[in-house]
């Protein structure tokens, strides 16, 4: 007995929430249309003569969508070229980079001619020549690999530099001015 009292009143709470959403309609937007359409047939019904305001206002606001479109655009093209400062900047320490590296690659390069001079003179050691000789040329050749890296690395960036330069430009000729 007492399941039966329990199932009875489960289904009895159960139909009281049905019948309380059945009156209610589905979604919010059946209103939103009966007003929109009542609205557009009773705005056919005025005059000509006195839509000049609403038809201003309309192109109000088509002028304002062009220039929120325009404002969009420039900002695009502005995080394009602060894009594009950023490449430059990292394009100069590329190239600062070379250079930097070429002089050392140069400075070690003397530095392997006087010892080798040195050497042939049968100054010093002859040991102590060879070893020193084979340190600076190890050191040189890893100046040499820096700088041809580097030099890659700043050619790269020179590459992305113009084709985003020329991105920005297509973007600019589309802008009216």
């Amino acid at each position: 007995m007492k399941r039966f009292l329990y199932i009875s009143l489960v289904l009895l709470i159960a139909l009281s929430f049905t019948a309380g959403c059945a009156n209610m309609p589905l979604t919010g937007g059946s209103k939103k249309k009966k007003a929109k359409v009542s609205e557009r047939t009773l705005y056919s019904q005025v005059p000509e003569s006195m839509r000049a305001d609403v038809k201003e206002a309309e192109f109000d606001l088509q002028e304002a969508k062009r220039n929120l479109k325009l404002a969009k655009e420039k900002v695009k093209i502005g995080k394009f070229k602060k894009e594009l400062g950023n490449l430059q900047k990292k394009g100069a320490d590329y190239e600062l980079k070379t250079a930097e590296k070429i002089l050392e690659e140069k400075e070690l390069a003397v530095e392997v001619a006087k010892l080798e001079a040195i050497d042939n003179a049968n100054l010093g050691d002859k040991i102590d020549n060879i070893k020193k000789i084979a340190k600076v040329k190890s050191k040189k050749l890893g100046a040499e690999a820096d700088a041809i890296e580097a030099m890659a690395d700043y050619t790269t960036t020179t590459i992305e530099v113009k084709q985003l330069n020329k991105k920005i430009e297509k973007m600019e000729a589309k802008i009216p001015k």
